[in-house]
């Protein structure tokens, strides 16, 4: 009987199988969660993640000892981690995580780098502070410098929104001060300044009389007018303490000879007539019946601010328009006050220093003899919001000296039946001009008579 030699089915299925179960076993062993494959790179990933640790640790070290030195020269974490990927320490998406959240975990390894915050750098020119928005900071550098080298100083908590050189007027803003936020001031120049032909003038402080036909300033003559830092205690009227720090900013000489606003090459007055938010409106005016050192605002519960599209603050007597504008700002670094005859008339002969200028007068007259542009009734939000361009009052950024209303000053007179000086000019009276004085009364109040707050730094 003759056999066939040669594997039988049943043995090729049970070799099939056999080599199936080393097959198996053999992938398990490189591939399994233990397999040698999957520890060869689990052992990769800790070791990257060690020498990122060790990366990560060696810069905190260097950047904590040179961060100690006056050059400050540790690298920074941009860099950093610019090397790392260089190197395929770090993968592009880890490095954007590090960045985002300070840290990144590679196998067991949570590293954390800390969050890097960007630094600020802060702007040194009036260009590149309106460009950026800049919110200065008391403990930064303030002062910055227009497109001619003329200096501009910064209150801390303001930007600067408008005007690139003091020939054009520039313009801070509020930015964090609660109640004020948005209110905005032009930068009054003093000192020798450059304009934009190059040409070199002097704004001098001081009190000045203006010629009534050119508009040329000359040293103040004297006259029944007379500066009181103590306004409101005028003839024995009223009972308030005035802010004479500001009055004497405009007027003492410090050890090196200069006031205080010379000292700082300038200072701020508001953009506009002042202005009130959230006021509610007493309809009862007030009368010459109540007692000569009563304050009085027809705007109850008002907040002054230099935003506009505000109601113009108007209808308040000068001691109250006095109070309101010394506790605008309480800061360390400036302060607020009313106007006072120094900072007005100083105000005029700068925005009628520079030929370039005149032609934005709306007259062939200097603007200390411009009268006011509305002269039909009081506008409720300033010139600044006529449509009419040939009622609109303004100069280097300034709105309304001449137009609209008078304005309350700490300046007086010898009259006791009208102690109390506004300037400027008004609608209710044609031959009021931007230089003009009108004596009033201490209590009083009328749709004419506004005023503006100044700011020194």
């Amino acid at each position: 009987m003759r056999r066939n030699k040669g594997i039988t089915l049943i043995a090729l299925v049970i070799t099939i199988i056999v080599l199936l179960i080393l097959a198996a076993v053999s992938i398990a062993t490189l591939t399994g969660e233990n397999g040698i494959l999957t520890q060869a790179n689990k052992a990769k990933v800790e070791t990257r993640g060690a020498s990122v640790e060790e990366e990560c640790n060696l810069w905190k070290i260097n950047q904590e000892m040179d961060n100690k030195t006056t050059e400050g020269t540790a690298q920074t974490l941009d860099e950093l981690l610019d090397s790392l990927e260089n190197r395929k320490l770090i993968t592009a998406e880890e490095k954007e995580t590090i960045k985002e959240t300070g840290e990144i975990t590679i196998g067991s390894r949570t590293i954390n780098f800390g969050k890097e915050e960007p630094t600020v750098k802060v702007p040194t020119t009036v260009k590149d502070a309106i460009a950026t928005g800049h919110v200065y900071q008391a403990s930064e550098n303030r002062e910055i410098e227009d497109a001619f080298g003329n200096k501009v100083i910064v209150p801390d908590g303001f930007k600067v929104v408008e005007g690139e050189n003091v020939t054009k007027g520039v313009v801070i803003e509020d930015a964090t001060y609660t109640n004020t936020k948005g209110s905005q001031f032009v930068w009054i120049p003093v000192g020798k300044e450059v304009t934009d032909g190059k040409k070199i003038v002097e704004i001098n402080i001081g009190r000045y009389d203006f010629n009534n036909s050119t508009g040329a300033e000359s040293p103040y003559s004297g006259g029944n007018k007379e500066e009181n830092s103590d306004a409101e205690n005028f003839l024995g009227y009223g009972n308030k303490t005035a802010k004479t720090t500001v009055y004497n900013a405009f007027t003492v000489k410090q050890a090196s000879g200069k006031t205080k606003v010379e000292e700082a090459g300038g200072y701020y007055i508001g953009r506009y007539e002042a202005r009130v938010e959230g006021g509610t409106v007493e309809t009862t005016e007030l009368t010459n019946g109540l007692a000569p050192n009563e304050n009085w605002t027809r705007y109850l519960g008002g907040t002054l601010v230099e935003k506009p599209n505000a109601q113009v603050f108007n209808y308040i007597t000068q001691n109250k328009a006095a109070d309101l504008c010394r506790s605008m700002y309480i800061s360390t670094i400036f302060e607020s006050d009313l106007m006072n005859s120094y900072a007005w008339d100083t105000a005029i002969v700068f925005l009628q220093a520079f030929d370039d200028r005149k032609e934005e007068v709306k007259t062939k007259t200097y603007y200390s003899q411009q009268t006011s542009l509305n002269t039909e009734n009081p506008t409720n939000t300033g010139t600044n919001n006529i449509e009419d361009n040939t009622k609109q009052d303004t100069v280097c950024n300034i709105w309304d000296m001449a137009s609209n209303c008078l304005e309350w000053s700490t300046e007086t007179n010898d009259d006791s039946r009208g102690p109390c000086v506004a300037r400027g000019g008004s609608f209710h009276c044609s031959t009021d001009y931007t230089s003009h004085w009108s004596g009033s009364h201490l209590f009083g109040a009328n749709d004419y008579i506004s005023f503006r707050p100044l700011l020194i730094v």
